[in-house]
């Protein structure tokens, strides 16, 4: 008897990426398609926006094996990510439907940092209350959203209008997050972001159900509709 695995969730991630060298394809001989992959990495300015850090991740998508990113433009792309705690270069398994090509890279080009959007589905396994340090008059609440064979630490955002969803973030409940990734913990090599969005899978009350309109023997005044 087999045991059973808990299914592994990739992220899904947008954002902007400069490739660091020309693209690689993976190719068996003889073949026309395959895996190309493209170094690049993810800017990052932290919780609190004043650091400038990047850190690697692996372009990669399944396409012509001529398929290829110039490394003096900026991209625009979307695909899942999957970061392992190893310390492994993350792996961004990209559309190449959604690749639109920006223009050259440079000091002219827009700011990126902290600009990857992300969305994940996970179940929550640590949540704590910390204090603001940086000016801010809030707490934010830093929760560990778990997967398999890879962890995502999301960290609430500090506006006022989202203070009452910490409590939707209860131990072993099921919640999708859309936010930004913001940095990246070098230590315990987990994803940082913080979340904009939550989304209860699991754990709650189904609300109530809408009643279906029952039809009425008179008929509508408009053409064509039962009201």
């Amino acid at each position: 008897m087999s045991a059973t695995r808990t299914p592994n969730h990739p992220v899904t991630v947008s954002g902007h990426f400069k490739p660091l060298s020309p693209s690689v394809p993976e190719s068996v001989r003889g073949n026309q398609y395959g895996f190309v992959s493209t170094p690049s990495y993810f800017q990052c300015a932290g919780i609190g926006g004043n650091k400038s850090d990047v850190f690697e991740v692996l372009l990669k998508t399944n396409t012509i094996l001529t398929h290829s990113l110039d490394v003096g433009s900026v991209y625009y792309l979307s695909g899942k990510l999957i970061a392992m705690n190893d310390g492994s270069t993350p792996v961004l398994t990209y559309f190449e439907s959604s690749l639109i090509k920006i223009g050259p890279a440079g000091d002219n080009q827009p700011d990126f940092k902290n600009k990857t959007s992300i969305v994940g589905l996970g179940h929550v396994a640590k949540r704590e209350e910390l204090i603001g340090n940086d000016g801010d008059s809030g707490n934010r609440l830093e929760v560990e959203i778990v997967h398999h064979d890879w962890d995502v630490q999301e960290r609430c955002h500090r506006s006022k209008n989202l203070v009452k969803t910490h409590t939707l973030y209860v131990m072993g409940r099921k919640a999708e997050i859309a936010g930004n990734l913001v940095d990246f913990e070098v230590e315990t090599n987990t994803a940082v972001v913080m979340v904009n969005v939550v989304s209860l899978t699991s754990g709650h009350s189904v609300g109530r159900m809408a009643q279906t309109p029952s039809g009425s023997g008179a008929s509508s005044p408009r053409k064509g509709l039962n009201l």
